[in-house]
């Protein structure tokens, strides 16, 4: 198995954005620390990936755009921007998508590096960014970065959960359940902790029985519902992680005779194309997603064309509430 950045990081006991700025002679490390990096890979047997070397040497004019599901609008939206803005400063854009599989993430990176793309924005997976910082090239990140040299754009999805729940409270609901998905275990953790410091503000207590995951599918809402209801515990209100679960649960309650939003309270998160339809009206939060395929392609282009005067970013957006017909006048 070949040495990797992580590798060389675990032997001296530092970070790998380190070793990655000495291996990449980018400024910010003693010269001390980056004779000590450079003689430590050396001895480890390090070199550097020849595809990513071949990236880095020209330009192809093409990028990636690697993300979970284009089956759920909200990837949809945003490859829309990223192919645009790109498209109109002259790069491709190759469109992919690894259905929430790690594994199958890795291989089409590894494919992206075959057909020598100039950079990557991704939905990536996990907690360690090392497998992305060792492809050589510029990437932004559509959720938050572990490392300092890695571009990130995100939305606050504490607060956005947060601003959900205070208005379904607001609206006079008493028992709000949470439905969720399993399959990004960083935005559930992140929209759970902001349904649960909204429910504690306003001295209530999370339920675990009034919990439920699953994926991010209408068929997902609609068991997750049935789900709750098995339980007895009774329950007015629901907030979904997205839009297509939220769905999925308006079909069932208005299947049980559920009167929307008088009887049971509803709120999504994504403003997806359907939830404003005449014959949905869902109340839900809204993230930017025009915005953030927009600045994301910007700044990966910059990061492409201009190394030396673009900075790494970290951005985070501010959801939005977007007040509908599934939840009552408050």
């Amino acid at each position: 198995m070949s040495v990797t950045i992580k590798d060389i990081a675990r032997k001296l006991g530092i970070t790998h954005s380190s070793v990655s700025r000495a291996l990449n002679g980018k400024p910010g490390v003693s010269p001390e620390l980056r004779r000590k990096i450079l003689e430590t890979a050396r001895q480890m047997g390090y070199t550097p990936n020849a595809m990513a070397r071949g990236l880095v040497t020209r330009q192809s004019m093409t990028i990636a755009f690697i993300v979970p599901d284009f089956a759920n609008p909200f990837f949809v939206e945003i490859a829309h921007a990223v192919n645009s803005t790109a498209s109109a400063r002259g790069f491709t854009t190759i469109m992919c998508d690894n259905q929430w599989d790690h594994e199958e993430e890795l291989k089409q990176i590894r494919l992206m590096a075959e057909k020598r793309v100039d950079g990557i924005i991704i939905k990536s997976f996990g907690e360690d960014d090392s497998y992305l910082l060792d492809l050589g090239i510029p990437v932004v990140k559509l959720n938050p970065a572990t490392s300092p040299d890695l571009s990130s754009i995100d939305v606050d999805n504490v607060l956005g959960a947060y601003l959900a729940t205070e208005h379904l409270i607001q609206c006079g609901y008493q028992n709000i359940a949470f439905i969720g998905s399993h399959t990004d275990t960083q935005t559930f953790s992140d929209r759970f902790q902001g349904y649960a410091r909204a429910l504690s503000h306003y001295l209530r207590t999370v339920d675990a029985r009034l919990v439920c995951q699953g994926e991010y599918t209408h068929e997902s809402g609609a068991r997750c519902y049935d789900q709750l209801l098995a339980t007895g515990v009774p329950f007015d209100a629901a907030l979904c992680e997205n839009d297509m679960i939220a769905l999925g649960v308006y079909d069932r309650a208005m299947r049980d005779k559920k009167k929307i939003p008088e009887e049971f309270g509803l709120i999504g998160y994504d403003d997806m194309f359907f939830a404003g339809l005449p014959m949905t009206q869902l109340t839900t939060m809204a993230q930017p997603k025009q915005k953030i395929g927009v600045k994301a392609a910007h700044l990966l282009l910059d990061l492409i064309t201009h190394p030396d005067k673009t900075k790494q970013r970290h951005l985070v957006y501010k959801p939005e509430l977007i007040v509908r017909k599934t939840t009552r006048p408050i």
